[in-house]
């Protein structure tokens, strides 16, 4: 495998009696304990205080957070009515009553129709089995195995999701082993792209170059081991940063602006292209590590 893209965290939710705790021990079986697995996310914390009548402010940005960082999964349990009263009244709970219980799941079933068409959200309604969970632990290895152009999907289904033509603060980790295989070279030289990457391009050599001769205000003969690898811009393609430790290219890349239905797939393949040729340049491939390629898409919009 020469790339992948790691889970963060799979939070489970759903209201009580919806089959969380059973899911929960079961991905870790089916799986052999191979993800970080979260008892409810922030998810929880918006629908209790909207029941409750409080402030949802820090909840709703916190939920933003988590949702727009697609190594996350988000997986919302919630069974037919039925299926929750029949529970409920099988072992009671020292909380809820039947009818707290009926609003809870009414949020729920709100945030349902909210979010179930985001990339990283899932939503099982039927009773957890372990052909669900089979089904499930599947997709989530299927999709630690995606491509940066996958990446672009997801981003921009869940923008179409939210209803919206900007979303905030997309965020990923990717990584690759130093093969840069599935690099598109012909996406490089797409006619409106092409002379703003080769201009990012140069100027990340030439601020390499010029740091390794010394051409700085400490007039120092910078090594692998500087944090001064770095270009910025105001245009859409705003940072790049390049960390080298031990042999393993950290890469970071903040974009300030992307379109993500008509450019972003360009730009995350060039940002890959760009994190390829550094990590060549400073011969990190030649001891065989990995390159840790990290993007911020502080405005990702649709025109």
């Amino acid at each position: 495998m020469s790339h992948n893209t790691p889970i963060n965290y799979i939070f489970i939710e759903g209201p009580d009696c919806s089959g969380k705790t059973t899911l929960y021990e079961m991905i870790h079986k089916e799986s052999g304990y191979q993800w970080n697995i979260q008892d409810r996310s922030a998810l929880s914390m918006l629908i209790h205080a909207r029941y409750y009548g409080r402030d949802t402010f820090n909840h709703v940005e916190q939920l933003k957070k988590e949702l727009y960082n697609i190594n996350n999964q988000l997986v919302i349990c919630l069974p037919d009515w039925k299926v929750i009263v029949d529970r409920f009244q099988k072992r009671g709970d020292p909380i809820q009553n039947i009818t707290s219980l009926r609003k809870i799941y009414e949020l729920f079933e709100e945030a349902v129709q909210e979010f179930q068409n985001y990339a990283n959200v899932t939503v099982i309604r039927q009773e957890i089995d372990k052909h669900t969970v089979r089904d499930l632990v599947t997709w989530f290895k299927y999709f630690e195995n995606r491509s940066l152009d996958d990446l672009q999907t997801y981003v921009l289904q869940t923008v179409a999701a939210s209803g919206k033509k900007e979303v905030l603060g997309f965020n990923f980790v990717y990584y690759d082993t130093g093969d840069f295989n599935d690099i598109n070279k012909q996406m490089l030289t797409y006619d409106k792209e092409r002379d703003y990457y080769q201009k990012i391009e140069t100027a990340v050599f030439d601020k390499i170059k010029s740091e390794m001769k010394g051409e700085n205000e400490y007039e120092r003969e910078e090594g692998l081991d500087s944090r001064r690898f770095i270009y910025t811009d105001d245009s859409c393609i705003s940072l790049a940063h390049f960390l080298v430790r031990d042999g393993h290219m950290d890469a970071k890349f903040f974009l300030r602006s992307s379109n993500v239905k008509d450019t972003l797939r360009y730009d995350l393949n060039f940002v890959k292209h760009l994190t390829g040729e550094v990590f060549r340049h400073f011969k990190c491939d030649r001891q065989g590590d990995y390159c840790k390629i990290e993007v911020v898409i502080n405005s990702g919009h649709v025109i």
